[in-house]
């Protein structure tokens, strides 16, 4: 009993690499954009810890909550009497903090809004930074442009807890560490300073960023990040030294944001960049009309924000995956379940036949005339309109390898000789088709040279073909001189 042909298949040629990584992939997810116009600049954005997610956006002299479902503004709380900085949810989404230009700093009920809570009056100077402890409900950092960072108890709001003045310029960003009782500031005198509340004012560790500190984030217990100037410094808390130095931006970094894909970093040069918190590559970047001066990502990874210093905010969702996607079938309509009723049904199982034939698919025109050894006919089904560059070069190449190249260019006339040499010559410049066209072209110009002489259309073709050869022979030679400079310095 004789087996089944094997069929042919078809040929695919080496592919380029991939042009899109999937975190590439990932960042462009967020579409959908919404741009919503401030009176001021938007300089601080902050997304509340708990689900929903709503984002409280910190412009002019107010801060507006945005409903992370709707996109659209659920709350306002505007009872300030000068700029407003630094609004900030508490961790666990149920208070709501920020300074103004007057030092007045208020926090207010996040759920019941335009209650307010308690007021405390730090200093007579702009307060930049009202900041929550990420464990402790009742601590409060705040930082004026008096120099002075101190330290609340908000039960007891009357006097701080403690105050750390060894600061030189005004402090425009603070933070609390990570599992510690570590408070961080970052100043304009250039300076990073980490306190311990246990040890008294003095810092225990300074870091020289040798520019204005704009924002610092505490990536872990042992890993601080600082932006200052154009440049993103990695700090080492446990070594007291420098880890790593980012020169990405052209301008001043101005906002540091953390997800769970990687560190968002924003600047004056209007781009907010992606950076892997493992080898600080940037894996993805947003582009702006203006300077970015805040942007961060929600909780669960479905907006992404950022505040621009024209007062312009930019609000992007993430694309949600089907439900097909995701491996959940949908329900039939019930005019579908009716057209579809008893499709499956298959029988009882004792009058139910079983066969072990398999079902061939249907045989292309070109591989009917191969099992049939009609080479000529095989050929010229590889050069008709529509047919595919793979498809072509896998019946020149079934051809090659029996042995038929000679065979199926016999007997050609003017017009099946022009569709070939058209085709060769389109495709020469391809390097993955160069070796099959100089096997056909030398059978070709040894059975038709002397026809070339006499029909000008394949005499100027053949020229057109010498020409491309001679072209690719050259690009071939540079190449390879490149190459050979390449290799001294590398060996260098």
């Amino acid at each position: 009993m004789s087996s089944n042909r094997t069929r042919i298949t078809v040929a695919k040629a080496p592919v380029l690499p991939a042009q899109t990584t999937p975190e590439q992939r990932y960042w462009r997810g967020y579409t959908g954009t919404q741009l919503v116009k401030e009176h001021n600049a938007v300089s601080h954005i902050c997304f509340n810890p708990i689900s929903p997610h709503d984002f409280a956006i910190t412009s002019s002299t107010r801060i507006q909550v945005f409903s992370s479902k709707t996109r659209e503004v659920v709350k306002t709380f505007s009872r300030f009497k000068d700029t407003v900085y630094s609004g900030e949810y508490r961790f666990d989404g149920k208070l709501l903090v920020a300074g103004d230009a007057s030092g007045l700093v208020q926090i207010f009920d996040a759920i019941q809004p335009r209650t307010l809570l308690v007021t405390i009056n730090p200093s007579s100077h702009p307060t930049h930074v009202t900041k929550f402890h990420p464990s402790i409900s009742t601590q409060l950092l705040t930082c004026s442009d008096d120099r002075i960072a101190r330290l609340y108890d908000i039960s007891q709001a009357t006097k701080p807890i403690i105050s750390f003045n060894d600061h030189e310029d005004y402090i425009r960003c603070g933070s609390f560490i990570e599992g510690s009782n570590l408070a961080v500031t970052g100043c304009y005198d250039g300076y990073i300073r980490i306190f311990d509340q246990r040890l008294g004012d003095e810092p225990v560790i300074k870091f020289n960023q040798e520019s204005p500190v704009e924002d610092i984030l505490s990536n872990n217990p042992t890993q601080l990040i600082s932006a200052g100037g154009s440049s993103i410094k990695i700090w080492d808390i446990t070594a007291g030294k420098l880890r790593n130095e980012l020169n990405n931006f052209q301008k001043t970094v101005t906002c540091l944001n953390k997800n769970d894909h990687g560190i968002l970093a924003g600047s004056l040069d209007g781009h907010v960049k992606v950076f892997d918190e493992f080898d600080w590559e940037v894996k993805f970047g947003w582009k702006f009309g203006g300077g970015v001066l805040s942007c961060g990502v929600s909780p669960d990874s479905k907006h992404f924000v950022a505040g621009l210093s024209s007062g312009l905010l930019s609000i992007k969702t993430r694309k949600t995956e089907s439900k097909v996607k995701q491996g959940i079938k949908s329900k039939k309509s019930n005019a579908l379940q009716k057209m579809l009723r008893g499709a499956e049904y298959k029988g009882e199982e004792e009058h139910r036949i079983i066969t072990s034939k398999p079902q061939l698919k249907k045989l292309r025109v070109y591989e009917k005339h191969l099992n049939a050894f009609r080479w000529t006919d095989a050929l010229d089904c590889a050069f008709k309109p529509g047919i595919s560059r793979e498809l072509t070069m896998t019946i020149l190449e079934e051809l090659k390898k029996r042995g038929k190249v000679r065979i199926s260019l016999l007997n050609r006339d003017e017009n099946s000789l022009e569709n070939i040499l058209i085709w060769f010559i389109k495709s020469i410049e391809d390097v993955r088709s160069v070796f099959i066209i100089v096997d056909f072209m030398n059978v070709i110009v040894e059975l038709y040279g002397g026809l070339f002489d006499k029909i000008p259309i394949l005499r100027e073709l053949l020229k057109s073909f010498n020409k491309k050869l001679n072209s690719e022979i050259k690009k071939a030679q540079e190449a390879e001189k490149i190459k050979g400079m390449l290799q001294l310095l590398t060996a260098a």
